[in-house]
């Protein structure tokens, strides 16, 4: 009678309603699926053994990879969603699926990652959009050195403008809660040289793709990989780039382990071992004073060119 009582009260009060309603919606949010999106998205291009007669050097860009995925991964992505090119794997056709594909599955506030390892090179620009008139390239498996007029003529070169056509898109998809990060270990100048105590490995050519005796109108040293788009709704983009336009960007070889790695690809990752989140001061700091170090035996100097959408924002890879 009491316990009935007190039942009466409580239903009149509107108090078991409120408890039946707050227990369901606790139970709801347990037992709700995850929200998909907000992922952490990596692509990973490494090439240095280039085809027989494509004119490329060989360099030591795949052992960039056992730097780069573990840090990846130690930041927080998962190892289904880091997707590696190597070699043969990396040809211009096969990157541009991954690019389309990373853009088909990105969501909004997701973070990406895009890291190439590779050769770069300057060639004439196709749309007249470049006040030096050149292109800046991303050299594929399956891109040649030196242009040869009706066998190839720069087909399977990566110019910065197409892209920027799919680094725009995965920014629109991103949103503004998501972010996008371009690293970039290769350079479009320089030459690969020997040393009486090592061999040096330089990323990149002086060579100018272009028909012989070709000569640039005004070459200002842009050496951008992309030219940064600012649109509303579109993530934060950074760009890290090995070294300035009148530089080279060198291998550097690990003295314990007697192996090779690209110099910028060994000081992002050992800071970002280091570091979470930082100002773009203290990343570019950071970078230089490691690649700096690196060079220093040889009394070289290459500083990264690191460019930002978003200079009031802190520097961050995972979300």
């Amino acid at each position: 009678m009491i316990f009935h009582s007190f039942c009466s009260i409580f239903v009149n009060m509107g108090y078991l309603s409120y408890v039946k309603s707050a227990l369901l919606l606790a139970l709801l949010i347990i037992t709700a699926p995850a929200v998909v999106g907000q992922t952490n998205r990596a692509l990973i291009v490494a090439i240095d053994k280039y085809p027989s007669g494509s004119g490329w050097a060989e360099v030591h860009a795949t052992n960039d990879m056992e730097l780069v995925k573990p840090m990846l991964m130690a930041k927080g992505f998962a190892d289904q969603d880091i997707v590696s090119l190597v070699n043969e794997e990396a040809t211009k056709a096969g990157i541009i699926v991954e690019l389309r594909r990373l853009t088909a599955n990105c969501q909004s506030g997701d973070h990406i990652y895009i890291h190439f390892s590779c050769h770069g090179q300057q060639m004439i620009d196709d749309d007249g959009d470049e006040p030096d008139g050149l292109d800046e390239a991303i050299i594929p498996y399956d891109a040649r050195r030196r242009l040869d007029a009706g066998v190839y003529e720069g087909e399977n070169h990566l110019r910065d403008d197409e892209l920027g056509v799919h680094l725009d898109a995965i920014r629109r998809k991103a949103g503004s809660a998501g972010n996008v990060v371009l690293v970039v270990d290769a350079c479009h100048s320089g030459t690969v040289d020997r040393d009486t105590d090592e061999d040096v490995y330089v990323r990149g050519t002086a060579y100018i793709f272009a028909t012989p005796g070709y000569i640039p109108s005004a070459n200002v040293g842009k050496n951008v990989v992309y030219e940064m788009k600012i649109e509303p709704g579109m993530s934060p983009l950074t760009i890290i780039a090995a070294c300035l336009p009148d530089q080279l960007n060198y291998e550097y070889r690990e003295p314990n382990e007697k192996k090779y790695y690209g110099s910028l690809t060994y000081s992002l990752c050992g800071l970002m071992k280091e570091c979470g989140t930082m100002s773009y001061g203290a990343l570019r700091d950071g970078l230089k004073n490691r690649l700096n170090e690196l060079n220093a035996r040889r009394n070289r100097t290459q500083t990264p060119l690191i460019e930002t959408s978003d200079e009031k924002q802190e520097f961050r890879i995972e979300r």
